[in-house]
């Protein structure tokens, strides 16, 4: 509640501050102030939902900013506010009438539309104050229970398309979706008596509450500790190219506001135009700044960027983008060293690819997959790793010639002494260590890329791990009766 107080006394005093602004004196001065006002605070209370507020700063804005263009709309105005009265009770009277027998309570209000609106239609359509065919509006506040609001406000609708002929393109429907700060009404536009446009206002008196007081819990602001929002705040307000408002933190920067728009938009930024100027991601932002973000399909997110942005939003999207990145790029260098290892016949698993990458000094297999995947690594150098790690330690034959016996287990055995059931020529054969097998066991060969055929007894510790891993890699092979 604190911090909704100290929002409305910085519009209060704004709006304090415009009153009093004075035509004469120094007109650079009061332009700036107005233009502040109308950049700002008008937008700032248009959020919250103040719209009495807002509707007064843009005017007084505007009297400063363009006075003549003012002072011809507030004049025509006036010369045809007796003329424009008489038309909105004849506007009215059918409606009263036809809500009354329906059994409704309500409030009709007729206003002119604001002299910003009008100016600001008459700069969009090119025309003068005669030419905007909707002046004024008609609001009507209807006495509905809670439960029955929008319902009512629908039945009123068809109860005024009933008697005029509504304009389809525009309505606008803020009870099914309403406004972020609140704000909930029906808004039509239909033909009425003189073949006059006119906006017609549909809502309930909390509706009308709402929109006339705002509801500044629907915007929160912290660490404001008084009614100086430029100098001593940690928050700065500025727009989209559309209007509308965005808070951030003090210092924030292009790419905090990228980010503040859409992940998307932010990770592919950079760069933007702060009020029309080309402008990096780095730049920081001042209040009422108005930026367009310019993005780039090419563009990634970096490290660095968590040293660009201050809000927390950005540095979580930044840090998100990086892990998915990580993960895209792993799941690359997976998918290449799948593939090259199923052409290859090599069958591996995680732990295989683990051990690999603690041997290359990779603290995960996802560097290791991310090495692959840049062209750091290549496959080949993987499976020579995993032939040297899974391939049976070799061991050469005995040739010991301090003892020859003539007989027996003991007996040296030479290469010479094993068949092998394969058309091999000029491979090297040597004994398995890791079994040791001798004359006359049960044997079988193993072929290992790089270091031959190595023989390994048929009950060996790692036969039934490379009969499951390997069973292409394996071959036949029996003693001979030849001995040294």
């Amino acid at each position: 509640m604190e911090d909704n107080k100290v929002i409305y006394d910085i519009l209060t005093e704004r709006l304090n501050l415009m009153r009093q602004l004075d035509k004469d004196g120094d007109s650079e001065h009061r332009r700036h102030i107005a233009k502040e006002t109308q950049d700002l605070h008008a937008p700032l209370a248009h959020r919250l939902g103040l719209y009495q507020i807002k509707t007064e700063l843009e005017d007084l804005a505007l009297k400063f900013i363009d006075y003549d263009g003012y002072k011809h709309i507030a004049h025509e105005l006036n010369a045809k506010k007796a003329e424009r009265d008489a038309y909105i009770d004849k506007f009215i009277a059918p409606l009263k009438l036809k809500l009354e027998q329906e059994g409704y309570t309500f409030t009709i209000k007729g206003r002119p539309k604001s002299i910003h609106s009008i100016y600001h239609k008459m700069q969009v359509q090119h025309c003068d104050v005669d030419h905007i065919y909707d002046l004024f509006a008609i609001r009507i506040i209807l006495d509905s229970p809670l439960e029955q609001e929008k319902s009512d406000c629908w039945q009123v609708y068809s109860i005024i398309t009933d008697i005029f002929q509504p304009n389809p393109k525009r309505l606008r429907d803020w009870l099914t979706m309403p406004k972020e700060n609140g704000y909930e009404s029906l808004h039509t536009t239909v033909l009425g008596p003189e073949n006059k446009w006119v906006e017609v206002q549909i809502r309930t008196r909390r509706m009308d509450e709402v929109a006339e007081q705002g509801v500044a819990a629907h915007w929160a602001y912290k660490g404001i500790h008084n009614s100086n929002i430029v100098s001593k705040q940690e928050s700065v307000f500025v727009f989209t190219p559309t209007g509308d408002l965005k808070k951030l933190p003090a210092g924030a920067t292009v790419l905090d506001f990228a980010f503040a728009i859409h992940s998307e938009v932010g990770a592919h930024c950079i760069g933007g135009r702060i009020n029309g100027q080309n402008a990096g991601i780095r730049q920081r932002l001042i209040n009422g700044d108005r930026i367009e973000i310019i993005t780039s399909p090419n563009q990634h997110p970096t490290e660095g960027w968590l040293n660009d942005v201050v809000s927390q939003r950005a540095k979580n999207k930044i840090r998100q983008a990086l892990k998915e990145m990580e993960f895209k790029s792993a799941s690359e260098g997976r998918e290449i060293l799948e593939r090259k290892f199923k052409n290859w016949k090599i069958d591996y698993t995680e732990g295989d690819i683990s051990h690999i990458a603690d041997k290359l000094g990779y603290k995960t297999i996802t560097e290791l997959y991310q090495a692959i995947a840049l062209g750091k690594l290549e496959p080949q150098q993987l499976r020579d790793i995993f032939e040297q790690l899974t391939a049976p330690t070799p061991v050469t034959t005995p040739t010991s010639t301090t003892s020859t016996p003539s007989s027996g287990e003991n007996a040296p055995i030479t290469t010479a002494a094993i068949e092998i059931d394969m058309n091999v020529k000029h491979v090297d054969y040597k004994l398995a260590t890791c079994c040791k097998p001798k004359p006359g066991e049960p044997i079988f060969g193993f072929i290992s890329v790089t270091k031959g055929i190595r023989i390994h007894h048929c009950n060996c510790p790692n036969a039934v791990f490379m009969r499951q891993r390997y069973p292409y890699r394996l071959i036949p092979a029996r003693w001979k009766d030849t001995r040294i």
